[in-house]
């Protein structure tokens, strides 16, 4: 009888607190990217938003949360690379893609701080690209193999997360 009474209580007790309200300059800067609730969401992932002040710590916070995805692909498709089938190569090319895309969204973030924004939507460009060349690596091979959905799962959301970078990014190249 105490069990039925306390599991509810402690089921609803470890449940994840809700999220908080985006802050208004979330919401601003976000209704001008082309996914707004895609944006909210990725941003709101990073505790950081909430006390961010200008669009520039957003367009960071936007960069890091896609250098930090770029990075963790880069090491499951690597882990990938251990499993004997045909799609292995492909996986160690697809690994070493999104290492390149971790490396190009690490120098976005550093053309950021110094207000260099044409740059840094360069290499935002560059890692969104480097994440698609990894799902045309698997159709290439001889014979075709299949695009893993878990990876194309991680390319999509990888790209995603890019094009709302560059459209917080854009939002400071056209600011007067």
């Amino acid at each position: 009888f105490i069990s039925l009474f306390f599991f509810p209580v402690l089921a609803h007790s470890l449940a994840a607190p809700p999220l908080p309200p985006p802050s208004a300059l979330v919401q601003s800067t976000c209704s001008l990217t082309s996914n707004y609730a895609f944006c909210v969401a990725a941003l709101q992932s990073d505790p950081r938003s909430l006390r961010a002040n200008d669009v520039k710590s957003l367009s960071a916070i936007a960069v890091g949360i896609a250098f930090a995805k770029a990075r963790s692909t880069s090491t499951y498709a690597s882990g990938m690379t251990k499993n004997v089938t045909a799609a292995a190569a492909a996986f160690g090319t697809c690994a070493e893609k999104y290492r390149n895309a971790s490396e190009a969204l690490w120098w976005a973030l550093g053309s950021l701080s110094q207000e260099n924004y044409d740059y840094a939507c360069m290499h935002v460009s560059a890692a969104q690209e480097y994440a698609s060349a990894c799902g045309r690596l698997f159709s290439r091979r001889s014979p075709a193999v299949a695009y893993p959905a878990a990876m194309a799962k991680r390319a999509d959301y990888l790209q995603r997360l890019c094009g709302t970078a560059l459209d917080i990014i854009s939002q400071l190249v056209d600011a007067p």
